[in-house]
C-alpha cells in the first residue's frame, strides 16, 4: 500500500512545482512535463499493469480536448501538453474524476482569485502578481488543472 502512496506523493510534488511555474511565468515548463512522464514511466514498469493502453487512450482524449480548446483561446499551448500529461498519469477511473471535477474547480478558482485581489490591499508580490493577472483578465486556467490531478492521483490510491 505504500508505493501508490509514494507515486502519488511524487505527482504531486511534482504538479506543485508546475503550479508555481505557472502562476509566476505564465507557462508550464517542458522539464516539469518530462519528470511527470518519468514518474509515469516508472510507475509503469513496477506495476506492470495489463491495461496500461487505457492510460494511452485517457491521455489522447486529454490531449485532443486540450488541443481544442487551444484553438479555441480558452488556453493556452503548455496547458493543452499539461491535460496530455495529466491523462497519462491517471487512470481512466481517476481521469474520470479529473473530469467531473474540473469544470467545478475552475469556476472556484475563478472567483476565489477574483474576490481575493479586491479584499487583499497587501503589497507581497503574491498579492501583486494575482492583481496584474486578473486585471489582464489572464488567470491560468492550468492552476485548476493541477488541483484537479493532485486530488484525482489522490483518489487513484482508492480506486
Amino acid at each position: 500500500m505504500l508505493t501508490p502512496v509514494a507515486f502519488a506523493g511524487l505527482y504531486i510534488l511534482i504538479l506543485a512545482f508546475l503550479a508555481h511555474f505557472l502562476f509566476w511565468y505564465n507557462r508550464v515548463p517542458n522539464r516539469g512535463l518530462s519528470a511527470l512522464l518519468l514518474v509515469w514511466s516508472g510507475q509503469l514498469y513496477w506495476y506492470q499493469p495489463s491495461d496500461w493502453y487505457l492510460d494511452i487512450a485517457t491521455g489522447a482524449c486529454a490531449f485532443a480536448t486540450g488541443v481544442l480548446l487551444w484553438r479555441l483561446n480558452r488556453i493556452s499551448a503548455s496547458e493543452s501538453k499539461l491535460l496530455l500529461v495529466t491523462g497519462l498519469i491517471l487512470s481512466w477511473q481517476a481521469g474520470l474524476v479529473a473530469l467531473i471535477n474540473l469544470p467545478f474547480t475552475i469556476i472556484l478558482l475563478n472567483l476565489y482569485l477574483g474576490m481575493s485581489t479586491q479584499v487583499q490591499q497587501g503589497y507581497h508580490p503574491f498579492w501583486r502578481r494575482l492583481r496584474i493577472l486578473n486585471t489582464r483578465h489572464k488567470l491560468p486556467n492550468g492552476l485548476a488543472i493541477i488541483l484537479t490531478t493532485m486530488i484525482a492521483s489522490i483518489a487513484k490510491i482508492f480506486l
